[in-house]
C-alpha cells in the first residue's frame, strides 16, 4: 500500500464531502430544532433559560439559511491554512473554546479510535505531527466553527449555549459513519497509521 495520491487533492475532496455530510446533518438539526428547543424549555431550571428557548424558536424560523451558509463558509475557510500549516488566528473567545470543548468531548471520546487513525494517516501524508483536535474535521473544530457561525448572526452567549446542546445531539453524535468513511478513503490513498508503518518497516527489514 504505497502513497500514490496527491495529499492536497485527497484532503480537499474529503473535506468537501465531509462538509456536505455536515450540512445534511444540520438540515436534520434545523428540521427538529423547534421540538428540541421545546424539550429544553420544559426542562429549564430558570424562567430566563426557558424564555431563551422560545425566543430561539422564532429566530431560527427566519435565519436558518443564513446559519447554514455561515457554517459552510467557515468549514471551507478552515481547510487551506490548516493544510498549508500556517499559523492559526484563533478568533474564538476563550469562553466559546471551553464550550466547544465541552460539547465535543463526548463525540471525541466515542470516536476516539477512528479519529486517532485519521490523525496518524494525515501525519503520514503530510510528513508532520498532527494533533487530533486540530484536524479541521475534528469534533472540536466543527463545534468552534458552529459557534462562530452563531456569533456572525449576532446570537448572544445564552442562545449559543442552548443551541450547542442540540448541535452536539443532532450533528456531532452522528459523525461516526462519516469518520469511518474518511478513514477508509485515506487508507485507500495509501496513507498509513503508525501501526501500519511499523508492519511495513518490519516486512522490509
Amino acid at each position: 500500500m504505497d502513497q500514490q495520491y496527491d495529499p492536497g487533492n485527497v484532503f480537499a475532496t474529503m473535506h468537501h464531502e465531509v462538509t456536505g455530510e455536515l450540512l445534511r446533518l444540520m438540515d436534520g438539526l434545523y428540521a427538529n430544532i423547534e421540538d428540541g428547543l421545546f424539550e429544553l424549555a420544559s426542562r429549564a431550571e430558570t424562567e430566563s433559560h426557558q424564555r431563551s428557548c422560545f425566543d430561539l424558536m422564532r429566530e431560527f424560523r427566519f435565519r436558518r439559511s443564513q446559519a447554514v451558509q455561515h457554517f459552510a463558509r467557515g468549514m471551507q475557510g478552515s481547510l487551506e491554512s490548516w493544510f498549508n500549516n500556517l499559523p492559526e488566528t484563533e478568533d474564538t473567545p476563550h469562553a466559546h473554546r471551553v464550550l466547544a470543548a465541552q460539547v465535543s468531548e463526548k463525540c471525541s471520546a466515542h470516536f476516539g479510535g477512528v479519529l486517532q487513525s485519521l490523525a496518524e494517516r494525515t501525519a503520514y501524508a503530510l510528513g508532520r505531527d498532527v494533533e487530533v483536535s486540530l484536524l479541521p474535521i475534528s469534533p472540536y473544530k466543527i463545534a468552534c466553527n458552529f459557534i462562530r457561525s452563531m456569533k456572525a448572526l449576532e446570537f448572544d452567549d445564552p442562545a449559543i449555549e442552548v443551541v450547542q446542546e442540540l448541535f452536539g445531539r443532532f450533528v456531532l453524535d452522528r459523525m461516526g459513519s462519516i469518520y469511518g468513511e474518511c478513514n477508509s478513503k485515506l487508507e485507500q490513498a495509501g496513507f498509513f497509521t503508525a501501526r501500519e508503518q511499523k508492519l511495513v518497516a518490519s516486512a522490509r527489514a
